[in-house]
C-alpha cells in the first residue's frame, strides 16, 4: 500500500477531499471478525469506519471527531449493549443508529424498547450473522436518506 508521502500533491488532495466528503461511521463490536467485516462493508458503501471493541473505547472515540452513524452490537459484553444505549441518551445522541446482534428475541426486544424510550435513533435492526447484502443495502439508504427497504 502506498504511504501518504508517496502520493502525489494532486492524489493528496484527492484522497482529503474524500474522507471530508466521506461519511464517518463509528462500529461498535466486540467480535474482532464482525467488526472487520462491519469496516469493511462500510468502507465499500463509502463511509470512513471506526472501530470500537468496547464501551470504554466507543465512549472514547465519540469523545472525538465527530461521526455521522453508528453500528451497535446489542451483545456487547455484559450489558454494555445495553449501557452504551444509555450513554447515546445522555450524551443526546440523535445519530442514526443501525443496532447488529445475535442476541436472543427477548433481549433485543428488551434493547429496542429502551432504545425507543430514550428516543433514540434506531435506523434498523440487523441479525447476526451479518448478511454482507442487507447491511451494505441499509447504509447505502441510510446515506442517502431512505428508510425504504
Amino acid at each position: 500500500m502506498l504511504e501518504q508521502s508517496e502520493l502525489s500533491a494532486a492524489d493528496q488532495e484527492d484522497a482529503g477531499t474524500a474522507e471530508r466528503i466521506a461519511p464517518r461511521l463509528l462500529v461498535i463490536d466486540d467480535n474482532n471478525l464482525h467488526r472487520m467485516i462491519i469496516c469493511r462493508a462500510a468502507a465499500k458503501a463509502g463511509y470512513l469506519p471506526a472501530g470500537a471493541a468496547t464501551y470504554d473505547e466507543a465512549v472514547k472515540l465519540l469523545q472525538g471527531p465527530a461521526f455521522d452513524c453508528i453500528t451497535l452490537d446489542l451483545a456487547l459484553g455484559e450489558q454494555a449493549g445495553v449501557e452504551m444505549l444509555r450513554y447515546f441518551w445522555v450524551i443526546g445522541c440523535k445519530l442514526p443508529i443501525i443496532t447488529i446482534s445475535g442476541c436472543d428475541d427477548a433481549t433485543c426486544g428488551d434493547s429496542e424498547r429502551i432504545a425507543e424510550s430514550l428516543k433514540l435513533n434506531i435506523w434498523e435492526s440487523i441479525p447476526k450473522p451479518v448478511d454482507i447484502s442487507v447491511l451494505g443495502d441499509s447504509l447505502e439508504r441510510l446515506k442517502a436518506g431512505r428508510r425504504d427497504g
